[in-house]
């Protein structure tokens, strides 16, 4: 520990020699700091930076067994299947790549599993009433979204859920609305969890 310059000049008499040995003190510890900082720095960059490849005799495996059977890709995407003029209440939705859920009004989950579902819907900017965004199946809601017409445009949900196959999803907006087709503004998207 330390002793202050003042405490040290009163019991020796000399003030300079305790300022001097508190000032390498700091300068040791801003020098210990700085290290210390560096190498934090240096071991997350090469974390991120640093990956193994595969063997040879692995990689050639890996890539027989993606030529003999194709692997199921665990996103699917939707983009909205209806114009920016049409009033719509169930949203349809074009697929993006084939996989594990088929349809456009009705989404029908053809295998069982855990999803993860995420939802994006924004109204055309003259739309001033309330609204209500529903993801549902014939027996249960899975997601439940208000728009504040008059503050808010767009709402973003999304819900991990165990699906059944041969459960349909479908996605409605009450009352009617003018809703936007890019697809930044309004999707669905699905991961296969398991």
């Amino acid at each position: 520990m330390s002793l202050s310059a003042e405490y040290c000049s009163d019991k020796t008499g000399d003030k300079g020699v305790a300022l001097a040995h508190q000032r390498r003190l700091i300068r040791g510890l801003l020098v210990w700091a700085t290290l210390l900082t560096l190498g934090l720095a240096t071991s997350i960059t090469l974390h991120f930076i640093h990956r193994e490849s595969p063997a040879p005799s692995k990689r050639q495996s890996q890539e027989n067994v993606n030529q003999s059977q194709a692997i199921e890709f665990p996103l699917m995407e939707y983009v909205p299947n209806w114009k920016d003029s049409d009033m719509v209440e169930n949203l349809n939705w074009n697929t993006l790549q084939k996989g594990f859920i088929e349809g456009t009004e009705k989404l029908l989950v053809t295998k069982c599993g855990h999803y993860f579902l995420y939802l994006q819907v924004t109204l055309a900017s003259q739309e001033k009433a309330n609204h209500t965004i529903t993801v549902q199946t014939e027996n249960r809601l899975i997601l439940k979204g208000l728009i504040n017409g008059s503050k808010l445009s767009t709402v973003f949900m999304a819900k991990g859920i165990p699906l059944n196959s041969g459960e349909t999803l479908t996605v409605t907006c009450e009352p009617k609305a003018k809703i936007q087709v890019s697809p930044t503004e309004t999707y669905l998207g699905v991961i296969k969890l398991h």
